[in-house]
């Protein structure tokens, strides 16, 4: 006769083993979502740093121009010039003369949103040295 309800300690092994498989998979798992994640987070900070030095270097060369523009339009820039560049969306560029402490003159030019001064430039007048 085979008694009903036999020990088995390979049976009872094998039963305490599968969480422990699960639980490793499932670090597994998570451990490569967390890298997968970091990977998605840096190349998108890089994307976005990338997208506003492009951003920063246009703003400069419009602001370039519009003080090449001023030199072009008044030799001396006795008066500050108000250049347009989206009159809807009360976007201009503010050029004027600056003399600053060393004697020498410089042109400054400020983008400006709704009042408020944005990114500014500062150039050596064309003619002084």
């Amino acid at each position: 006769m085979i008694p009903k309800h036999r020990f088995d300690p390979c049976r009872s092994h094998r039963r305490r083993r599968t969480p422990r498989r699960g639980l490793a998979a499932l670090v597994l798992v998570l451990a490569l979502a967390l890298l997968v994640g970091t990977f998605a987070i840096a190349i998108g900070k890089h994307a976005a740093n990338s997208r506003k030095h492009e951003r920063d270097q246009q703003m400069i060369a419009l602001l370039e121009s519009a003080i090449h523009t001023a030199q072009t339009i008044n030799d001396d820039l006795a008066s500050d010039l108000r250049l347009p560049v989206d009159d809807k969306a009360n976007v201009w560029i503010e050029v004027k003369l600056v003399d600053s402490d060393n004697q020498s003159k410089q042109i400054e030019a400020t983008l400006v949103r709704n009042d408020r001064p944005g990114m500014s430039i500062r150039r050596q007048q064309r003619g002084n040295s």
